[in-house]
């Protein structure tokens, strides 16, 4: 999977859109909003280009 965006609802609830590795099936063509909690609780681990971490947190990584 990828988390290609984050919205919210009227409510205020947060979802990532995730592009699933199933290909362009269904209505949304392979993508669908997975909630907030749901990434929490199902995610092992992420991966992030490193140009996403602000300047100062990479400079204290060493990265």
């Amino acid at each position: 999977m990828l988390l290609t965006g984050i919205v919210k609802d009227q409510n205020g609830t947060i979802y990532y859109i995730t592009k699933n590795s199933w290909g362009k099936e269904g209505i949304f063509e392979g993508y669908l909003n997975m909630s907030e909690s749901f990434v929490r609780a199902k995610s092992v681990s992420m991966l992030v280009n490193k140009n996403s971490i602000p300047k100062g947190i990479r400079e204290k990584l060493g990265i």
